[in-house]
């Protein structure tokens, strides 16, 4: 082994380099978790309206989860509420509003007119809603 100097402090042994070992695609601890909790969970009823079906009125994958996860169902009345509101808090200017219907409590992109996250009405009271810029109440 050959040895080879290393500043004022003196001599240095020469290290070979580290090689790293590439995992096979799907292993590790990430990929392992994300089977188990796909594999946990229970189906939950679908809603009676995809929510990716409106031209106007779209759900992000954080919102479809939770709709989902809450037992929530968009009919076809709910998501013209959701349209009606979207229409009249763009013309006003808002940004991000939280919608509150009947049974639902939406938090709303206006601009792209994405619904951002949803609740049951009953779970939206008493709760404190930040980073929104309007509110509308559906008659």
């Amino acid at each position: 082994m050959t040895d080879r100097i290393q500043g004022p402090g003196g001599v240095a042994p020469q290290t070979q380099p580290r090689t790293t070992r590439r995992r096979p695609a799907g292993a590790g601890f990430d990929h392992a978790l994300e089977n188990l909790l796909r594999q946990s969970q229970q189906p939950a009823a679908k809603p009676v309206v995809d929510p990716g079906e409106s031209e106007s009125i779209r759900f992000s994958r954080h919102a479809k989860a939770r709709l989902e996860s809450r037992g929530l169902q968009v009919d076809g009345a709910e998501m013209e509420r959701l349209e009606n509101a979207a229409s009249a808090l763009g013309e006003k200017g808002a940004k991000e509003a939280l919608v509150i219907t009947e049974s639902a409590a939406y938090i709303l992109g206006v601009e792209k007119r994405t619904v951002i996250t949803a609740m049951p009405r009953e779970e939206a009271l008493g709760q404190v809603f930040t980073k929104i810029d309007s509110t509308f109440v559906t008659p």
